[in-house]
């Protein structure tokens, strides 16, 4: 039972991390590129509205189960991997890399915060406000681009990284040594 309740707990983190991560990509690397050859503005705007709303939620869900099976992994490594109870969390690399892995997460989801809830939706409302006619000047709006796109790729970069220190977890000849 340990072993199946382990291997559910991995497959939902990695379905998280797909459903978190792969948003991102898609937004990055295909919608926004594409959406530039959308000529008509509010169409645009309308569309980039959409799409990042319903990917949002994608992703949403995708951190909930990271979270979901995270805690569980977390709470059981010592007992499934068989780690002798008197060492202490950072005494192995197993706790050095897992306590770098969530400052990172917490910084990664800081930054994807201020994307999606500060400097995304002002360059959209930037986009609209030209859109409606509104004076908008193009230094404003390649500043408040250049600021979305800093954000994003940080965050992406991020978790990437996050992913490779899971990767550094789960391969124990190399995480469960002693420090």
């Amino acid at each position: 039972m340990k072993d199946t309740l382990h291997i559910a707990a991995i497959w939902m983190h990695i379905l998280g991390i797909a459903l978190f991560v792969g948003p991102q990509f898609f937004l990055a690397f295909a919608w926004v590129p594409a959406s530039r050859g959308i000529e008509d503005l509010p169409t645009r705007i309308k569309a980039m509205r959409t799409i990042t709303r319903r990917f949002g939620y994608i992703g949403g869900v995708g951190l909930l189960l990271i979270l979901i099976a995270g805690i569980y992994l977390i709470s059981t490594w010592r007992s499934f991997y068989s780690v002798d109870p008197t060492l202490g969390f950072n005494d192995l690399r197993f706790g050095i890399i897992f306590s770098i892995k969530m400052t990172l997460l917490a910084i990664m989801l800081v930054v994807l915060g201020l994307h999606t809830f500060v400097v995304g939706p002002r360059l959209l409302d930037k986009l609209q406000a030209q859109a409606d006619g509104k004076p908008v000047s193009e230094a404003e709006l390649h500043s408040a681009r250049m600021r979305s796109m800093a954000l994003s790729i940080t965050a992406l970069v991020l978790v990437l990284v996050i992913m490779v220190m899971g990767t550094m977890l789960t391969t124990t000849n190399f995480s469960l040594r002693l420090t």
